[in-house]
C-alpha cells in the first residue's frame, strides 16, 4: 500500500535523493543527466522543493508506503515521484514521473498521475501533457492506457538530437 501527497517546502533532500535514485534507474528516458543533476546545489534542491510544495505553476508529488490503515512512515524513502507545471493555457506538463523498482505495476505511476491531474484541475487546466522519447514503447502504451493520446507534435530530445520526444496529451 502507499500514498501520494504534494511535496513538503523542506524537503529538498529528500527531492534529491529521490530524483538522483530517478535518474540512476532510467538514465535514457529523462531530459537531464545523472551527472548534472548530482552538481546542482543543495540550495537548487531546497529552492525546488519550496517552489513546488505550493502555488499553481509549479508542483512535485511523492507516492510512499503505507501501512494497510494509510499511515506513512515519515521516515520511509519515497516510492515514486512526478512533477508538474503549467507553461501554457490549459496545459500542465509532466516531467520525471517515476515508481522504484519493486513498485512497479502496483498502482504507483496512476495514482501519481491522479494527483497531478486532480491540482491541474484546480489552477483551471484542461489537459495533461506528457513528451515521451520516440523509442520508449513501454512508456508510450502506459500513458495511451492512462488516456493520453499522441498529439503528433514531436521535439528533439536534448540528450541525443538523432532521437525525438513525441507529445501525447489527455484531457482532463
Amino acid at each position: 500500500m502507499f500514498a501520494v501527497r504534494r511535496i513538503r517546502p523542506d524537503e529538498g533532500p529528500r527531492l534529491r535523493a529521490i530524483r538522483l535514485a530517478a535518474l540512476a534507474d532510467a538514465p535514457g528516458d529523462a531530459t537531464t543527466t545523472l551527472a548534472r543533476a548530482e552538481a546542482r546545489s543543495a540550495e537548487h534542491w531546497d529552492e525546488a522543493a519550496l517552489a513546488n510544495a505550493s502555488g499553481g505553476l509549479q508542483a512535485t508529488f511523492f507516492a510512499e508506503p503505507a501501512d494497510g490503515a494509510g499511515a506513512v512512515d515519515d521516515g520511509a524513502e519515497p516510492i515514486g515521484l512526478i512533477g508538474a507545471y503549467a507553461n501554457e493555457s490549459g496545459i500542465v506538463n509532466l516531467v520525471g514521473l517515476w515508481s522504484a523498482p519493486g513498485y512497479r505495476d502496483v498502482g504507483v505511476a496512476p495514482a501519481l498521475l491522479d494527483a497531478v491531474a486532480s491540482w491541474a484541475r484546480t489552477i483551471g487546466a484542461d489537459r495533461l501533457r506528457m513528451w515521451v522519447v520516440e523509442r520508449n514503447d513501454f512508456a508510450k502504451a502506459f500513458y495511451l492506457d492512462q488516456g493520453f493520446e499522441p498529439t503528433g507534435a514531436s521535439i528533439p530530445y536534448e540528450l541525443d538530437p538523432r532521437l525525438k520526444q513525441v507529445a501525447m496529451v489527455k484531457p482532463l
